[in-house]
């Protein structure tokens, strides 16, 4: 064989380095996140690993080129880069550049950009309110026509309320549709975010968003308005984690505008989300209608929300009633890319404005003067008002109510004891509380220290100011158990087995009522192992799970809908209803060895998912491991 010649060997890498170059390259520019008055993120990918470089300056007067004096630069190489500046000053206006370079030498820069830093209390604010960015096939243009529509109108930021993307799991959807298309805007603004139903909690969102711990919900002031941002896929009724977090972030805030944002319609008119309207009559509603009462008693002026695809806005409500002086205005804008979708045939009482059609929203806002602009596609203003406050109306005080009080709880379910604190928000006031089931007033126990129970009990408690206003009655409840005896089965056979049921819902059924389409055993928990249809299932899986040791227990599905788990026939883990793909848990205890579990799931429409597994204390969530699963 005649070896190459040496032109052709130089031509080949030649080619090759050329090759590796348009492969070695951003997966996704550089985007901002987070900017507060003295500091920012700046985030960007790179197909390869590479180093992370930042330049940056002060925009100078009269510059014949950007001043890019400052360079951050984070030691090792990895794909994702995150860079915080700090040390900025105030409402004032940078240039940045990144620079990476890969392992092989090759140096991936981007063009220079801008950010402003957030701005003073008393200045003015501009902001975008987007929805729904999420890709679909029928106008599959809209995201990036929105975004360089809100970037032509130069915000000082964006609120997304979630569905940013078509689904969360998949990277694709990522650096395919949602960063390219948004660039435009992302690349010199920031954006704050909730999430979605679409984005399926995905750890995607959670590597590529720069939110405040625990980064689902989280509070941010601007100018002189503060933003509550909430997870309305996770549990939002009374007493849940983010009730009670909303609750005392409304109470202590002092801002003068105050917006809370979440992916879900707590007031809506969509045909078909609540209900057939063409037969039938609407809910008007989804479960995050349970936050509107901390709306009403702290002040709230506008919910701002997604999820169904139109706009919607509401007369201002205040107990369920249209109330020009006290009432909350809601506002649904999930126009920015998702398939469009349209309204009730008749209107809602709630119901001011509305429209079908892709879009954005803008809040001019200065002191107390609010203007508001709903914008389509094409750049036409099909919708705005203006709003006033007076200059006494910027207070926290607006309260009708102190918040509950707060609970550091070791364990709910025990052997011996538990122990449970208690806080309130202001020192001034005081908590009473009840263990019998009554309903504590200022004559029950006041709560000074940490209180052992040592039985089962019901803990209800509440805070009363000094001129006796009270909050809410919060109760938690104990459970003082010995571990359950293990099952002896017998012989079995490894997994679990199944049954498949066709149907669609909105909560779990009773199976045991239903007859099953088809039958079979699974190795692990995981829809994918059963042949079903796209939408409108349900499975039920049976068998014993073998645990090695006597404890306590935590376990957990993750699904998507819903999903219940039972142990031993006892209810633990409590997952059903329509909702994105997140983790409920529940704690027993039990003996070693082998215990009946059932787990019951059903997945109406759009995606999908179903997991299971127990809590180490250690190693995190762990799936079920299929030696531990038999039938």
């Amino acid at each position: 064989m005649k070896p190459f010649h040496p032109l052709f060997c130089i031509l080949l890498l030649g080619l090759s380095a050329k090759l590796q170059a348009q492969q070695d390259s951003f997966l996704v520019k550089p985007y901002l996140q987070f900017a507060t008055k003295n500091s920012i993120y700046v985030l960007w990918e790179t197909s390869t690993e590479a180093s992370t470089s930042v330049r940056y300056g002060k925009a100078l007067q009269k510059a014949n080129e950007p001043n890019l004096s400052q360079t951050i630069r984070l030691e090792g190489n990895r794909r994702l880069h995150e860079v915080k500046i700090e040390g900025l000053e105030t409402a004032t206006k940078y240039l940045y550049q990144v620079q990476s370079k890969t392992t092989s030498g090759q140096i991936i820069e981007s063009e220079v950009f801008t950010f402003n830093t957030a701005v003073n209390d008393d200045d003015a604010i501009f902001f975008a309110l987007v929805g729904d960015s999420q890709f679909n096939s029928r106008t599959p243009w809209a995201w990036g026509v929105i975004a360089e529509k809100v970037w032509q109108d130069r915000p000082h930021f964006i609120l997304h309320a979630g569905d940013l993307v078509d689904t969360g799991t998949r990277k694709t959807d990522w650096t395919q549709h949602f960063f390219p298309n948004g660039h435009v805007a992302m690349s010199r603004y920031p954006m704050y975010t909730v999430l979605g139903n679409h984005e399926q909690d995905a750890q995607f969102y959670y590597d590529y968003m720069v939110n405040p711990a625990p980064e689902y919900c989280y509070t941010f002031h601007y100018g002189n308005a503060q933003f509550f941002m909430i997870d309305t896929n996770r549990d939002v009724h009374e007493g849940s984690e983010q009730y009670d977090w909303l609750e005392w972030e409304l109470a202590k805030s002092t801002a003068k505008w105050k917006f809370v944002v979440h992916h879900h319609p707590p007031y809506s008119s969509e045909e078909n989300d609540h209900g057939d309207t063409y037969i039938g009559a609407s809910t008007y509603q989804t479960e995050a209608r349970n936050l509107v009462p901390l709306y009403e008693a702290y002040g709230v002026d506008f919910c701002l929300f997604g999820h169904t695809h139109v706009y919607e806005r509401t007369w201002p409500i205040f107990k369920n009633t249209v109330n020009l002086q006290n009432g909350v205005v809601y506002i649904n804008s999930g126009g920015a890319g998702g398939g469009l979708e349209d309204f009730d045939p008749v209107r809602s009482w709630f119901t001011q404005e509305l429209q079908t059609g892709h879009h954005y929203c803008t809040f001019a806002v200065f002191d107390g003067q609010l203007v508001f602009k709903a914008i389509d596609h094409e750049g036409r203003v099909f919708d705005s008002f203006q709003m006033s406050k007076d200059e006494n109306s910027d207070d926290a005080s607006g309260m009708m109510q102190p918040p509950a009080p707060h609970f550091k709880i070791d364990k709910q379910i025990f052997q011996d004891k538990a122990t449970v604190e208690m806080e309130a928000l202001s020192p001034d006031h005081n908590i009473f509380y009840t263990l019998d089931g009554s309903e504590p007033s200022m004559s029950s126990q006041a709560y000074t220290s940490a209180i052992a129970i040592t039985k089962t009990a019901e803990l209800k408690a509440r805070v009363y100011t000094k001129d006796g206003k009270a909050s809410r009655i919060v109760v938690r409840s104990f459970t003082q158990m010995d571990p359950k005896p293990a099952q002896k089965p017998g012989k079995t056979a490894p997994g679990l087995s199944y049954r498949y049921y066709e149907g669609d819902w909105d909560y779990l059924p009773n199976f045991d009522q239903l007859s099953p389409k088809g039958k079979g055993t699974v190795k692990t928990i995981n829809e994918s192992e059963i042949p079903h249809r796209d939408n409108y299932f349900g499975i039920v899986m049976e068998g014993y799970v073998d645990l090695a040791t006597t404890g306590t227990y935590t376990f957990y599905t993750r699904s998507d809908d819903g999903s219940k788990m039972y142990i031993d026939d006892q209810e633990v883990v409590d997952n059903d209803g329509r909702h994105g793909a997140f983790w409920k848990y529940g704690t027993t205890i039990l003996e070693a060895g082998k215990h009946k579990i059932r787990i019951e799931y059903f997945e109406a429409s759009g995606s999908e998912m179903l997991r299971a597994g127990i809590v180490d204390p250690k190693m995190g969530k762990m799936p079920f491991h299929p030696k531990q699963l038999s039938h």
